[in-house]
Parts: C-alpha cells; sequence; structure tokens
C-alpha cells in the first residue's frame, strides 16, 4: 500500500498537537498512535504500507523551513518517506520556499492545511508557489472541506479559483473534501487533476459522523481516489480505515488502484 495522507512532524510539535485534540477547547478525541519518527515507519510497514506521505503544515511565522528541514533529514535516513513539505504566506517568500522544497529537497509536494494556517487557499501570495507546481507536476493535498469540526463551507469555492487560474495543478482533497462530498464532486468533473483521499472516510466513529460519500462515489472516480488514513492522528485502528475501503468489496483490479496504483502514478513513483 502507499498511504496518501500520513502526518510526520518533529515529536515536540506532535506532542502539542496530541494535546490539542486530546485537552484542547474542542477536545476531539483520543489519539491512539503516539508514534513519531522511525516508529511511524515500522508500524506502518507492519501494516502493510510500504511508502507513506509526510503531511506537515504550519501555523506561524518561521515554521514552515523548520518542518522542511526536518522533512528533508528525516527522508535522509527512512526511504520509505514520500516527502512532502510545506508553505505559509506570512513568511512573505513562498516563490523562495517552493523552489527550496522541489529543486534543493526534491519533494513530492505540498500539504496545506487553511484551518490551522488561517490562510485561504485562494490568497494571492499562494500563487507563485501554484505556478511553480503546476509547471513541475508537483501535488498539493489540502484540507478544504470542513470536516471533522470546522465552520467555514466555502473550501470548494475557493479551490475552484485556484484550479481556474492553474488547471493543470494536481490536487489532492483530503477526507474526500468531507462534509460538503457534493461541492468537491463537481470539481471532478470540471478539472482533471483532482484526486481525493479515503482519510477518516467509510469508519464508523462518533467523532467523524456521516463521513462516506458512497460506493457511487469511488466507482465514478475510481482512478482518482488515493488510499490515506489521518495516521497516526486516528482514535481507532489503522486496520478499520483499510477495511472500511475492502468492505465495498470492489473488484481486484480498482482495489489496487486504490490502494496503490492511483498514488503510484499521480506522484510518479516507479519503484
Amino acid at each position: 500500500m502507499i498511504d496518501i495522507h500520513v502526518h510526520f512532524f518533529p515529536e515536540s510539535v506532535f506532542r502539542a498537537i496530541w494535546k490539542f485534540f486530546e485537552n484542547g477547547s474542542k477536545g476531539l478525541w483520543k489519539i491512539k498512535y503516539k508514534l513519531h519518527g522511525e516508529k511511524i515507519r515500522d508500524y506502518l510497514k507492519s501494516e502493510g504500507a510500504s511508502r507513506f506521505t509526510t503531511l506537515v503544515y504550519a501555523h506561524k511565522p518561521g515554521m514552515a523551513d523548520f518542518l522542511n528541514d526536518y522533512i528533508y533529514q528525516s527522508g535522509q535516513m527512512i526511504p520509505e518517506l514520500i516527502p512532502f513539505g510545506t508553505i505559509f504566506a506570512g513568511d512573505g517568500e513562498v516563490k523562495k520556499t517552493a523552489l527550496r522544497i522541489f529543486e534543493d529537497f526534491h519533494f513530492f509536494g505540498i500539504k496545506l492545511h487553511p484551518f490551522v494556517s488561517n490562510e485561504e487557499l485562494d490568497d494571492p501570495r499562494l500563487f507563485a508557489a501554484y505556478e511553480i507546481m503546476e509547471g513541475l507536476g508537483k501535488v498539493l493535498v489540502c484540507h478544504p472541506g470542513s470536516g471533522p469540526v470546522y465552520q467555514k463551507l466555502d473550501g470548494a469555492k475557493r479551490l475552484r479559483t485556484v484550479l481556474r487560474q492553474f488547471p493543470k495543478l494536481k490536487v489532492v482533497v483530503a477526507h474526500c473534501g468531507a462534509f460538503e462530498y457534493g461541492n468537491y464532486l463537481s470539481l471532478s468533473d470540471e478539472f482533471e487533476s483532482v484526486y481525493y483521499d479515503t482519510a477518516m472516510n467509510c469508519v464508523h466513529t462518533e467523532v467523524f459522523h456521516d463521513n462516506c460519500p458512497g460506493r457511487e462515489f469511488f466507482l465514478k472516480y475510481a482512478n482518482r481516489i488515493l488510499f490515506g488514513s489521518d495516521f497516526p492522528n486516528i482514535p481507532y485502528s489503522y486496520t478499520e480505515q483499510v477495511d472500511a475501503i475492502r468492505h465495498f468489496h470492489f473488484e481486484k483490479t480498482l482495489e489496487n488502484d486504490i490502494f496503490f496504483g492511483n498514488a503510484k502514478r499521480l506522484l510518479g513513483i516507479e519503484n
């Protein structure tokens, strides 16, 4: 398997994130896997995930470079990583950071989480990075949907603004766009470069309710669905996410594409 939605923060950042999830003002859920570094690799390999991404995101100036450096250094030691970095418009050096990520570090893409960064996807300050990514065929993984607890519902509209200016930009919509599934599906019909990850979808959990776009969605966009888990920041076992996809009993070719083939082709992974 290739897991397109794995977080890979430094231990200190992970601990702050876990504290927010468990004890913050929202008290979202208890984290089942408090793992970092090589322990993430070891656990995922034991579950059959041979490669996985390093989704990080910044919430304040100066943090993006710190996270990108950490991912680069980790990638030298953990070959199973599919390195993704991040950018922060408030740094004022988005183009410089993007060039460093892709030309110096050779990352596969960038992760953006507008609800954490408080920077919208269609912020013009990010456009220089999108232009570079579109030209190089790099991948943007973003979380524009309101799930699980966010209040803004205009993510699809903002993403459409970006794609109309950069129509060949490869975009993976995290969580299949939950909970505004319909709004994101229309993007798929308009732009061939829109993909989805399965993270926290179709898993029966109280913390992420009404969280499945349905069998017909998977069938219609079978070549654009990528397996993702949100590991390690999940409240249930990793196998539950795997089983949630297998529960549909898709034909073997389709299932293999979701778990491996689609990500392999999107990312250009040869081995």
